[in-house]
């Protein structure tokens, strides 16, 4: 019982060093720091108008003479379970539940202390997130019910809830990585479509479900909904609330099971690994860089592109922050596709997000993904536009024709042939400016921190503000050249004119936005060239 209880807070510990290392990552961090307040700010402005609306809602169903709880409340706790245990899984599988050196740590601590410091530590990232809008909208309710109650059983019911969902997310994500890294095939690919066959499943039980809000009113995810309500007017079935409190306890004891085997799995699997990349390296392998582009591309910009490839074959994580994003817009252009009135917005829709995606791949943080290796690469003879041209090398060479052909069809199919080939340019310039603007963000604001308990050491993700910064100046450029595009034609409809005026326009956006995007690189490779190691 002693160890068992020695075990426990070995891993509460961890849990609270990781959330402490996040918070001075945090507070050195002021750009995101000045982010984040403002959406703290603006989410209690909005948050505070939703509570009034609670009240009244809640007012209202409390005054009725059959007071019961509507099956919606069930139908909303549902897919809010289903959501956050998707994230939470995600997360898992390609971030939390990498440790950081697992050889010292499991021959110091135990493999279920690091899973109770890994598990901690997500719960109290995600009770960091929700505690603003649960305690605005608990107010809200507490207030509409006439009780005093809710203070208790509201974050009681939030704390079962997250726990719930962290331990059944962490304990797939864990599968999900144990099975991709040991999968036969290349794991980039594993885990890309395990994560969208996930995303995928997640997205048809939840339209399934916001269809029968019965259904889903009587699956246990929707009981947490009863807790809520326990000791209000409104009336909860208490063996539900109950049994909310049983199943957390059992999901939690299941889930942290699964998640300290699989994860155990995975942190050995990486110690082993990490002695054969040694081994391998003392053989003295050399490595041959695109042999296929020697005579057109110099060595060093070819090394250059070749190691960033290879940093991602070895671990994808490395591209994780597309991830969640790229799934959302999917889905977004899934429904554009369905509906009629939507498909002629497609080929914008695919523009705006593969640019996105083809800037942001390998570029937002060029220095920070070197690593150890930053040193050596600074101090040798590879230049900036070395270094710059071979971090663009991939995206601009295999991303951006497959952008301009995948957006080109979609605009023929959907278009007229002249506006199709405009939309096709529009495609090329855009992505080509994209990765120019993504090295120069990338390079001004790099990462290089962030260390944590729950986090490879060689894999730091780019910074907050690069990715704000990127992604508000790439949308509000495609924006701006889609204006440039179609404009003319809307404000002087069919004629010579409009014809004059549309060509001028894109003139005029393609030596902008191309400029924007070569003065973007030449800043890239200025930063470099003055970088200093401190």
């Amino acid at each position: 019982m002693a160890r068992h209880g020695r075990t426990l807070v070995h891993g509460l510990r961890l849990g609270y060093v990781d959330v402490v290392r996040d918070w001075r990552t945090l507070e050195r961090d002021r750009v995101r720091l000045a982010l984040l307040a403002g959406a703290g700010l603006f989410g209690t402005l909005y948050f505070g108008v939703m509570a009034l609306v609670v009240q009244g809602r809640t007012a209202e169903l409390a005054a009725r003479a059959d007071p019961s709880l509507p099956p919606v409340v069930g139908l909303l706790v549902t897919l809010l379970w289903l959501s956050s245990t998707a994230v939470f899984g995600q997360r898992a599988a390609v971030r939390t539940i990498d440790i950081d050196a697992p050889s010292l740590v499991l021959t110091s601590v135990r493999p279920r202390a690091v899973t109770i410091g890994v598990l901690s530590a997500e719960f109290l990232r995600g009770l960091a997130f929700v505690a603003l809008p649960v305690g605005v909208l608990g107010v809200g309710f507490a207030t509409g019910a006439g009780t005093s109650v809710p203070i208790l059983t509201v974050p009681l019911a939030t704390v079962l809830f997250l726990t719930s969902s962290v331990c059944s997310g962490s304990a797939i994500g864990a599968v999900v990585a144990v099975w991709s890294r040991r999968a036969r095939w290349k794991t980039g690919y594993v885990a890309g479509g395990l994560a969208l066959l996930g995303a995928l499943v997640v997205a048809g039980v939840m339209a399934r479900l916001s269809t029968t809000p019965e259904l889903a009113a009587g699956l246990p995810t929707s009981w947490y909904g009863d807790l809520f309500a326990v000791g209000t007017p409104i009336a909860a079935s208490q063996a539900r609330a109950f049994g909310a409190v049983l199943g957390t306890v059992a999901i939690g004891y299941a889930g942290g099971s699964v998640t300290e085997r699989f994860a155990t799995r995975l942190w050995l699997d990486e110690v082993e690994s990490n002695r054969s990349a040694r081994e391998t390296a003392a053989a003295g392998e050399r490595p041959r860089p695109f042999p296929r582009l020697r005579g057109r591309i110099d060595r060093p910009t070819r090394y250059v592109a070749w190691r960033s490839i290879q940093r991602v074959k070895r671990d994808p994580t490395r591209i994780s922050h597309l991830g969640l994003p790229l799934l959302v817009g999917a889905w977004l252009l899934a429904d554009l596709a369905r509906s009629t009135a939507g498909r002629s917005l497609l080929p914008i829709a695919v523009g705006l997000l593969g640019s996105w995606f083809v800037g942001g791949f390998l570029t937002l943080n060029p220095l920070g993904d070197d690593g150890a290796s930053l040193p050596a690469t600074v101090t040798s003879p590879v230049d900036g536009s070395q270094f710059v041209r071979g971090t663009a090398l991939p995206s601009g060479i295999v991303g951006v024709p497959l952008l301009v052909a995948a957006g080109s069809a979609i605009s023929i199919a959907t278009s007229a042939l002249p506006l199709a080939l405009g939309l096709g340019l529009w495609v090329g310039v855009h992505g080509a400016a994209a990765i120019g603007i993504a090295l120069a963000v990338g390079m001004r604001f790099p990462r290089f921190g962030a260390i944590r308990v729950s986090r490879r050491r060689t894999v730091v993700p780019p910074s907050l503000s690069a990715i704000v910064i990127y992604s508000t100046t790439v949308l509000s450029l495609g924006l701006v050249g889609i204006g440039a595009l179609i404009g003319p034609q809307l404000l002087l409809r069919d004629g010579a004119a409009a014809t004059i005026a549309q060509g001028v326009s894109v003139l005029v956006w393609l030596s902008l936005e191309g400029g924007l995007g070569y003065g973007c690189y030449q800043v890239a490779v200025r930063r470099f060239d003055r970088y200093t190691l401190e």
